[in-house]
């Protein structure tokens, strides 16, 4: 190996071993879009009802104890983050009961706060209407 490889060698281990040779991956501006939302279904037409149940939602990366954070996630990625723009799930058939429910979302998604409240006619109609989000 020629005299210029093993001193480049050697630069990259030492730098390996303080920790320097590559910043850590959440530093990575390209990375995808996220934040953390705190989701709440409300039994009623506005969000002075009773609390039916809540999650934490965190994207990027995905998790916290909703159902099914990566679709969840996936959904807000691809309404930039914004419930109010969430698309609606084909083939989710739900029953014709007015049972309403208001889903509401606090939070901050890409360091952008996010309040947002609306109602469904019920519970499964949450679900498939926000794309999965208030399915919980």
């Amino acid at each position: 190996m020629p005299w210029s490889h093993t001193l480049a060698a050697a630069g990259l281990a030492a730098a390996a071993a303080l920790g320097l040779a590559a910043p850590p991956a959440a530093a990575d501006p390209g990375g995808s879009p996220g934040g953390r939302l705190v989701l709440t279904l409300h039994s009623g037409e506005d969000v002075s009802g009773r609390v039916l149940d809540s999650v934490v939602l965190e994207c990027g990366p995905d998790g916290g104890p909703h159902p099914d954070p990566a679709a969840a996630c996936d959904a807000l990625r691809a309404a930039g983050g914004d419930p109010a723009a969430l698309r609606a799930q084909r083939g989710v058939m739900c029953p014709m009961v007015y049972a309403p429910v208001t889903g509401e979302a606090t939070g901050t998604w890409d360091g952008r706060a996010v309040g947002f409240a609306r109602r469904y006619a019920n519970r499964c109609a949450a679900g498939a209407e926000s794309g999965g989000v208030f399915r919980f």
